[in-house]
């Protein structure tokens, strides 16, 4: 396998390491991350060896987490070591810690701290990409990258709430596949075409000029498809009987095919999660079951509305009242330390992405310009579940109906490759 990036991050931070593959590789940017990319049977520390040593970039996905991993530091200092770029990633407003700060603790890195997580991703790529001609110039000394000309962090920041199931690691589709996403396209242009036939061997038919009858006792009436077709049997000749009929079948298919959205179909998500997007309207992850629409149809460009169930973190404080942590039903984790309040879930809260999450006694919260609803589950155990407006994913169908990209209102990057075949369990 040939790549050229080589993602390093702690497992506590998986989702924003499957959204970083996910974006990396829809620009073309070869990725390699475990444990997608370690071969079955194989020494999980010798296909990570093997990885940094093959790659051209490292790209550290940095946060607390990562301070804390016992393999991180190591991971580096083998890129390091072998004249890799180090590209950190920053996702939370913490220092390096000792064992990190050696290699990493005077460079520029790109920040991803405030919505949209979108944004961050995209200037991650086009950094990596400036930075991969760049290597052939280089000498053995790693290149530590700095951050775009025109990179400001940005306000508002948004709660970190994810879709359902919900960034993929995109790869080219095999044209299997690619075929998969037109064919229905394909069969009604076919059938149009018949049916263009169709209609022209009826007009043939039913406009010759035939032959006189002997004796004429009413005026003869010329049979267009539509009149042969409504004319009493005994009327119609042979092929006026048959061949509307068989007009009428052809264009039902055509019309029943067109009717299909694109979009419909079996996509693996971007954390390698089934989901299946049906015709009825319906968008099926896991547990999970969503809704779809179209907001943009053109020969250039298909873009659709995903809405998902309401997201629920159900959250325990910590003795000290200083703290709380949780996670959602779609898996992903909740946290936060204590700005103002001295008890209980009331009071002023920020998240790891350093909002401000503010919790009203009326049973309301607000993060930015998110408004929920909490109530307590188990108040002596500080146990309380909060409750997120419903993930809405704004995404993007690719020309050949391979693939789909976009995020949420959260900031979260969605994506998904179709699979073919489908086969929904």
């Amino acid at each position: 396998m040939h790549f050229d990036v080589f993602i390093s991050y702690s497992s506590k931070d998986k989702t924003v390491a499957d959204a970083v593959c996910a974006r990396l590789e829809a620009a073309g940017i070869r990725c390699w991350i475990a444990p997608r990319d370690v071969l079955a049977g194989t020494s999980y520390g010798e296909a990570i060896i093997e990885a940094i040593h093959a790659a051209k970039i490292m790209v550290l996905v940095f946060s607390s987490s990562a301070n804390a991993s016992g393999h991180i530091p190591k991971e580096v200092e083998r890129a390091v070591s072998n004249g890799l770029t180090i590209l950190p990633f920053r996702i939370e407003n913490v220092p390096p810690g000792k064992s990190l700060d050696y290699f990493i603790g005077s460079v520029h890195w790109l920040d991803a701290m405030t919505p949209p997580m979108d944004k961050h991703l995209d200037d991650l790529a086009e950094t990596v990409k400036k930075l991969l001609p760049a290597r052939s110039e280089t000498s053995e000394t790693p290149v530590i990258a700095p951050p775009p000309a025109t990179h400001v962090p940005r306000p508002a920041p948004a709660p970190t709430v994810a879709p359902p199931i919900a960034s993929e690691p995109q790869r080219t589709a095999p044209p299997l596949i690619a075929q998969a996403g037109t064919t229905a396209m394909k069969k009604a242009w076919i059938a149009l075409a018949a049916l263009a036939v169709l209609a022209l061997v009826v007009l043939i038919v039913v406009l010759i000029p035939k032959p006189p009858a002997p004796v004429v006792s009413a005026p003869t009436t010329v049979n267009t498809p539509a009149s042969a077709a409504n004319a009493p049997p005994e009327q119609q000749s042979p092929d006026a009987k048959n061949v509307p009929a068989l007009v009428r079948e052809r264009l039902n298919e055509v019309q029943k095919l067109m009717s299909v959205e694109p979009i419909v179909g079996c996509y693996q998500w971007f954390n390698n999660a089934p989901v299946f997007i049906h015709a009825n309207r319906t968008i099926v992850g896991g547990p999970f079951t969503g809704r779809w629409e179209p907001l943009t149809i053109s020969p250039t460009e298909r873009t659709y509305k995903f809405t998902w169930p309401e997201a629920v973190d159900t959250v325990t404080i910590a003795v000290d009242q200083q703290s709380l942590a949780g996670g959602n039903q779609y898996g992903y984790p909740t946290s936060g330390t204590r700005m103002s309040g001295s008890s209980g879930l009331v009071g002023v809260w920020r998240w790891p992405n350093g909002v401000p999450v503010t919790v009203l006694g009326n049973g309301t919260f607000t993060a930015a310009t998110f408004h929920g609803r909490w109530k307590a589950v188990d108040a002596a155990r500080g146990v309380y579940t909060l409750t997120w407006p419903k993930p809405v994913d704004n995404v993007t169908l690719s020309a050949d109906a391979t693939h789909i990209s976009g995020s949420n209102q959260y900031g979260i990057a969605i994506s998904g490759v179709r699979t073919a075949p489908c086969a929904e369990k």
